[in-house]
């Protein structure tokens, strides 16, 4: 019998306004999660963040964020350059058509650390925020699908993203990180045949409307997504398992 392997625990610093809500976090994370928690800082300003840095290592930050107003998104930029190998989690409360293309940017800036950028969800997807965070801990880019259908409007890639629907740029958000459709289904709490039957309507759509395709339906949405959100310097590094051989 093979032995289990033991889960690495990731380590997460989390910056956030909200108390109560770091009480939720500290509770979620210690049980349904393989997530040691650091410490939290109940504060806004990322230099105060930057200074607890420089005692402690996290594997992931999680930084939540009501107002994008001021410099903060260029004080995000630099955190970036400054801690490459930091997984970067951003919650937001919201933001304006002002933002769209700085957080863009600060989405594609280069780092072994994964980045993830979302809009603050209500705390029946606390699940989806832990996965979120384990994902950026491997390197994986992850955005909202939500804030993707603003953040890519006009970019040269944009029409293929109109044609999914906000559960369909959820599943290849994943499938574009490496995600077998199993490894979806549990990240979303779907079923797995839904993961399939969402998939075939996705092939389906690629099919009618990119007649120059490549064979493989999956590896070429992947890459069309990929471009779309502008940054095709990943497809190097591009991995797609699946879990299933269905097409």
């Amino acid at each position: 019998m093979l032995e289990k392997t033991k889960l690495k625990r990731i380590r997460l610093y989390t910056m956030e306004e909200d108390e109560i809500y770091l009480d939720i976090c500290r509770a979620v994370f210690q049980y349904k999660a393989p997530i040691t928690l650091l410490g939290a800082l109940n504060s806004a300003d990322i230099g105060a963040l930057k200074q607890v840095l420089v005692n402690i290592s996290p594997d992931v930050v999680l930084i939540s964020i009501k107002d994008l107003g001021g410099d903060i998104i260029k004080e995000l930029e630099q955190f970036r350059i400054d801690h490459p190998k930091i997984g970067i989690v951003l919650l937001l409360w919201g933001c304006n058509a002002q933002d769209i293309e700085r957080l863009r940017r600060l989405a594609l800036l280069k780092g072994v650390g994964g980045t993830a950028i979302f809009l603050k969800q209500p705390l029946d997807r606390m699940d989806w925020l832990c996965t979120a965070i384990s994902a950026v801990s491997q390197g994986q880019f992850i955005i909202d699908a939500s804030l993707a259908a603003y953040m890519f409007a006009g970019k040269p890639g944009y029409t293929f993203l109109k044609h999914f629907t906000p559960r369909e740029l959820e599943i290849l958000n994943l499938l574009a990180n490496g995600y077998t459709n199993l490894a979806i289904a549990k990240a979303l709490y779907i079923d797995i045949k839904t993961v399939e039957h969402h998939l075939n309507n996705m092939y389906g759509k690629l099919k009618t409307d990119y007649e120059s395709v490549d064979k493989h339906l999956r590896v070429s949405m992947a890459k069309l997504y990929l471009d779309a959100i502008g940054d095709p310097a990943r497809h190097e590094n591009l991995i797609v398992r699946s879990s299933v051989n269905r097409m």
